[in-house]
């Protein structure tokens, strides 16, 4: 496995609270923006529909992630589906806020969430989005088992990967932070200082998602992580779609062996 354990400055346990957050509202707003994970919308329906279940638990949801999107788009498509925001570091007022733009499709949990083992009652389709990353083979693997056991579905989907073209794409982050900011609400002058009078917002997200780059899973560290874990009634499908600057990673287990989703 060739994948750097480094860790990135946002998520360190030194690294400020609120700013963390300032950080997480940053992303959620940039995913929307750009929509970049509307590639993988029909694959994880078709993955849904195989888990037999409309309901989703994503882990690690920072600020919601890209769900005020996605949950739309599927429920425009005529699947619509519930979504509970998890997080180790829950920002709650990211999560009434994705509550409230949803109409109560969306909700957070308000609880802290390991995502290595899911707490008893919270049940669905679990699903990450740029996040598995975040953590080292042991407790990725972790993470894997955890579904696997549970006999759960899961999707993982990453858009950052150790490729000279994603690294050079993470360039333009940092100005689109800059231009997304004041559209961001509710509007907070502490997102203003940090964004624009002292810039550690923009820089942060620059050097992070150099280092999310870094950290990623390339499809056969995907391969490596889940040996062992497959059987009869438990499969696997690792791969890439999208093209260009921006390609998505995906991982996805389901509880009973399905064919390709190609």
């Amino acid at each position: 496995m060739q994948r750097i354990s480094w860790f990135e400055v946002h998520d360190h346990p030194h690294f400020p609270r609120f700013l963390h957050h300032l950080v997480t509202d940053a992303l959620e707003a940039m995913w929307n923006a750009t929509d970049m994970y509307s590639p993988i919308m029909p694959r994880l329906r078709r993955a849904m529909e195989k888990a037999d279940t409309r309901e989703v638990v994503d882990l690690c949801s920072g600020g919601g992630g890209p769900w005020l999107r996605l949950q739309p788009a599927l429920a425009s498509a005529g699947y619509p589906v519930s979504v509970c925001l998890t997080d180790i570091c829950p920002n709650q007022q990211a999560f009434d806020k994705a509550n409230r733009q949803s109409l109560q499709a969306i909700k957070g949990y308000p609880k802290p969430v390991n995502a290595n083992y899911r707490p008893e009652g919270l049940t669905g389709f679990r699903t990450m989005f740029s996040s598995f990353h975040h953590f080292d083979p042991e407790d990725a693997r972790a993470i894997l088992t955890d579904s696997f056991g549970r006999r759960e579905g899961i999707a993982i989907f990453e858009a950052a990967e150790r490729s000279a073209t994603s690294i050079c794409a993470v360039f333009f982050v940092p100005l689109l932070a800059l231009v997304l900011a004041p559209g961001i609400r509710p509007f907070r002058w502490s997102r203003f200082l940090w964004t624009y009078i002292l810039p550690v917002i923009p820089i942060v997200i620059g050097l992070d998602g150099i280092l999310s780059c870094l950290r990623s899973y390339s499809q056969a560290d995907l391969v490596e992580l889940t040996e062992g874990l497959n059987s009869e009634s438990y499969s696997w499908q690792i791969g890439r779609v999208g093209d260009g600057f921006i390609r998505i990673t995906y991982l996805i287990g389901l509880p009973t062996a399905t064919p390709d989703l190609k």
